[in-house]
């Protein structure tokens, strides 16, 4: 016999998915913003932790329409040059975004966004060492597949062949 189901029922399905995909971009805004948050502390910002999670979400709806508006000027002209160019002065609107909202100079907003790289890169391999994956965390699955078998004893125990 074929179950049919109600339009509430797909109705209620899909609320509850939008539900758990609004409350993993939440997450993802949060643990994406740590980093941030402790950089701009260590270079003599007086930001809070909801300012940073501001300038996260500024910097990458910024970030990501300059982006888009290059990517297609990029298409429509056939030149791979103006995409690069994009992503440079999608670059600079970051450091702007982060000048502005935590009240420093150019140097110190760089300093801030490498600063949060290295610091989400070790709390990656932190997370890492007790089997704890965030993907999201730099958004790359190569990094992830080089780096985990450094910190896995049981592929090097296996690589030598003793027997």
């Amino acid at each position: 016999m074929i179950n049919y189901y109600k339009m509430s029922d797909l109705g209620a399905i899909l609320a509850a998915i939008g539900g758990i995909i609004i409350i993993f971009l939440i997450l993802g805004w949060i643990i994406i913003t740590i980093p941030v948050y402790l950089a701009a502390k260590l270079f003599g910002s007086d930001a809070s932790f909801l300012r940073a999670m501001g300038a996260v979400l500024l910097s990458g709806i910024v970030a990501f329409i300059v982006i888009v508006i290059f990517a297609f000027i990029s298409m429509a002209y056939g030149n791979f040059m103006l995409a690069i160019l994009g992503l440079i002065i999608a670059f600079i609107a970051v450091l702007g975004v982060y000048k502005s909202m935590f009240n420093v100079g150019w140097g110190a907003a760089f300093g801030i966004v490498i600063v949060s790289i290295i610091i989400a890169f070790i709390f990656k391999l932190i997370l890492s060492l007790f089997g704890i994956g965030i993907s999201y965390l730099l958004g790359s699955s190569q990094l992830q597949s080089f780096i985990s078998p450094l910190f896995n004893l049981t592929n090097i125990s296996q690589s030598f062949n003793l027997g």
